[in-house]
């Protein structure tokens, strides 16, 4: 039975992914989409759930990643916007660090958003591998 209830948090974590991508993501290129069906296809449906068939956290930040890349790489760089302010949200960053959260966007953009998703599908993993470092050489992440 818990396989089934995996499957159908899979299911409508596709929908909602699906369901974002049709009305409210900007710019979403045919790679975003094919960042997105890869990582659901790379990733086994254990992998996505904690044990209470909750989406982990460290997923949501990077299918997030991979759907907004485009969005966050030009938010980054001008200091903010609603896929910036997301993603702090799904960090658990608290609003008043917002702004720190921000500068390390703006002041690692190049780190972070070294290639596009055109050219290297894993790029969004990697922007959030550097992002995570950067986040606690901050003190923004324990």
């Amino acid at each position: 039975m818990k396989t089934l209830a995996t499957m159908t948090n899979l299911g409508l974590g596709l929908c909602v992914v699906a369901a974002g991508l049709t009305f409210g993501a900007c710019n979403t290129t045919k790679a975003t989409v094919d960042t997105t069906v890869n990582f659901f296809s790379s990733t086994s449906p254990n992998g996505l759930f904690n044990s209470d068939g909750m989406v982990l956290k460290e997923q949501k930040i990077n299918l997030f990643a991979g759907v907004a890349y485009e969005n966050l790489r030009q938010e980054a760089a001008a200091g903010g916007g609603q896929y910036v302010s997301a993603l702090a949200a799904l960090y658990d960053i608290p609003s008043g660090k917002h702004g720190d959260f921000t500068q390390v966007l703006q002041r690692k953009h190049s780190d972070l958003f070294a290639a596009g998703l055109e050219e290297d599908h894993t790029a969004h993993l990697k922007m959030v591998s550097v992002l995570n470092r950067e986040l606690v050489a901050a003190s923004l992440l324990p």
